[in-house]
């Protein structure tokens, strides 16, 4: 049976892919918007204790409707976030659902990968409403 064309329920709307550097903008700036907005929203403090973080990883990007990652140049250095958006272009290779949905909070060399990717660009408060959008 081919399921590629099913429609996936999914538990969250949004997973959030962030350098720990950024954890302070993500929690106090960005989570809370998106709650706001009615979105149901996952990031690595809601994961298990005890548990593998690679797994729950691919649990919460395979089970959110969106990874949205968001870029500074902590988030480029980091291998965590590089391995959490090869998972999330693995399940959309065309981005054909949008599954990965960059946003830009600071100046940083892009990396390749990414730069293929339309990015919404929030630096100086700009594309919030866009942003809104690409997550329905």
């Amino acid at each position: 049976m081919d399921v590629s064309n099913q429609p996936m329920n999914f538990t969250f709307d949004v997973f959030i892919s962030y350098s720990s550097k950024d954890s302070n903008w993500v929690h106090d700036v960005l989570k809370p918007r998106l709650l706001a907005r009615g979105f149901t929203v996952l990031t690595d403090q809601d994961f298990k204790g005890g548990s593998l973080s690679i797994d729950e990883m691919a649990k919460a990007i395979e089970f959110s409707r969106r990874t949205l990652a968001v870029m500074t140049q902590s988030f480029v250095e980091s291998k965590w976030t590089q391995l959490e958006t090869a998972m999330a272009q693995t399940l959309d290779p065309d981005a054909s659902e949008r599954k990965l949905v960059p946003v830009l909070i600071e100046d940083c060399k892009i990396p390749l990968r990414l730069r293929i990717l339309h990015y919404r660009d929030l630096r100086n408060g700009g594309q919030w409403d866009q942003l809104i959008q690409d997550l329905i």
